[in-house]
C-alpha cells in the first residue's frame, strides 16, 4: 500500500467523526465540483502524453499549496489499495479504470481532494461528518480556489461550467448525503415511500458507494441531479432539506418500532440474533456483516438497549461497517486475500471487536 496511505488505517475515516450534524441518520456529507480546463480536450481525448503533463501540473499546484497533503498516481497502488481509496471516498472506480493517466490527492485526513481525469480535468471534493453540506462546499471551494490561480476553467456565458457529461454542466456541482435508514428499510413500505419522493423530487438514489453500487447495510446515498440553471445555493439547500426531512421520517419510525410491543419484540429478537451470530461465525461476508452490524445500530438507537446481551455505541458500530470493508481488512494485514480468507478474517476481527464496541 502506498505510504501516504498507511495513517489513515489508524483511524476511522475523518468523515466518521462523532458529533456531526443529526448524525444518527446522516453518515457523511459530500460536494463536488466539476471543473475542466479552457481550449483543453475532456480526457478522454487527450493524448497518454498530453494528460500526464497535466498530471503532474495539477499534482505540484495541489501539494505546494498545502505541505501536508498527499498525492497517488492509482495505478501504482495495488489491488488492495485501490479498493481502499474507493471505500475512503477518496476515489471512484471510474478513476482506477480509466486507461489515461490520474492522480488522486487529498488532505485534512481526507475531508478533501482531487480526482484528476476521472470523468472531467478535476474532482474537487469536500466532505465532513453528519449532515453539514456547508462545511463540505467550503473545503471543496477551497480546493477549487488554489486550481483556479493556476489553470483557466472552461466556461460558457449561458450554459456554466462545461463538463464532459452535459447533465453535470451548470454549476458542475454534485452535493451528497450519505444517510442510514434502517428502521425505514425494516418496514419496506417507508423506504420505498421515501425514495420515490426523492426521486420525484430530482434527486438521485445510490448506494453506498455512488453509482452503480449497492445499498450495503441500509446505507444511501441521496444528491442533486439538476446542476444548470439552479444556484449553487438552492441545489445545497434542496439536497440538505430533504435529508433533513428524511431523517425525520426515519425517527419517527424508530418511534414506532419502539412503541409497538410486538416490532419491539421482533426487533429485540433480531439484535440478539445479530450479536450472536457476530460473535459466533467462523465466517462472514461484507454483506451479512453489515446487515448484522446494521441492526445493531438501529436496536440502540431505537433505546432498547436493555433487550439486548450487551450495549453499543451507535457510532462505533457505525466505524465498524466501514472498517470491515474488503479494501480496509486488505490494508490492514498488508496483503491481498481471496474472498474467502477475507470472509474469515472480517469474521475474527468482528469478535475481538465486540467488547470494544
Amino acid at each position: 500500500m502506498d505510504a501516504h496511505l498507511r495513517p489513515l488505517l489508524d483511524h476511522p475515516p475523518a468523515w466518521l467523526e462523532a458529533g456531526g450534524p443529526e448524525a444518527d441518520v446522516a453518515v457523511a456529507s459530500r460536494v463536488r465540483l466539476a471543473r475542466n480546463l479552457a481550449d483543453t480536450p475532456f480526457p478522454d481525448q487527450l493524448s497518454a502524453e498530453r494528460a500526464a503533463e497535466l498530471v503532474e501540473a495539477a499534482r505540484r499546484v495541489l501539494e505546494e499549496g498545502a505541505p501536508t497533503g498527499h498525492a497517488l498516481r492509482p495505478e501504482e497502488s495495488s489491488e488492495a489499495g485501490r479498493e481502499f481509496l474507493v471505500e475512503r471516498s477518496l476515489a471512484t472506480r471510474d478513476l482506477l479504470q480509466a486507461a489515461r493517466p490520474t492522480l488522486v490527492y487529498f488532505e485534512q485526513a481526507g475531508l478533501a481532494g482531487v480526482l484528476v481525469h476521472e470523468e472531467d480535468h478535476f474532482r474537487i471534493q469536500g466532505m465532513a461528518p453528519g449532515l453539514a453540506l456547508d462545511a463540505a462546499a467550503a473545503r471543496a471551494r477551497s480546493l477549487e480556489r488554489r486550481l483556479r490561480g493556476a489553470f483557466r476553467f472552461a466556461i460558457h456565458p449561458r450554459y456554466g461550467y462545461l463538463t464532459s457529461c452535459p447533465s453535470n454542466a451548470g454549476s458542475g456541482l454534485r452535493a451528497s448525503v450519505l444517510l442510514h435508514l434502517p428502521a425505514l428499510a425494516r418496514l419496506k413500505a417507508p423506504l420505498q415511500r421515501a425514495l420515490h419522493t426523492a426521486r420525484r423530487s430530482g434527486l438521485a438514489v445510490r448506494g453506498l458507494h455512488g453509482e452503480g453500487s449497492r445499498a450495503l447495510g441500509r446505507l444511501y446515498q441521496i444528491s442533486n441531479q439538476r446542476t444548470l440553471g439552479t444556484p449553487s445555493l438552492t441545489q445545497l439547500q434542496q439536497v440538505g432539506e430533504f435529508a433533513r426531512e428524511v431523517g425525520r421520517y426515519e425517527r419517527s419510525t424508530r418511534d414506532e418500532l419502539r412503541a409497538d410491543p410486538g416490532r419491539r419484540g421482533e426487533l429485540a429478537e433480531d439484535a440478539r440474533r445479530a450479536h450472536e451470530l457476530l460473535h459466533e461465525s467462523e465466517a462472514l461476508t461484507t454483506d451479512q456483516a453489515l446487515e448484522l452490524l446494521s441492526t445493531l445500530r438501529l436496536a440502540s438507537l431505537a433505546g432498547i438497549e436493555e433487550e439486548m446481551p450487551c450495549a453499543y455505541e451507535p457510532q462505533a458500530v457505525l466505524q465498524q461497517m466501514f472498517q470491515l470493508q474488503p479494501g480496509h481488512l486488505q490494508a490492514r494485514l498488508g496483503r491481498e486475500m481471496d474472498p474467502e480468507e477475507r470472509d474469515r478474517v472480517r469474521a475474527e476481527l468482528i469478535r475481538g471487536a465486540l467488547g470494544t464496541v
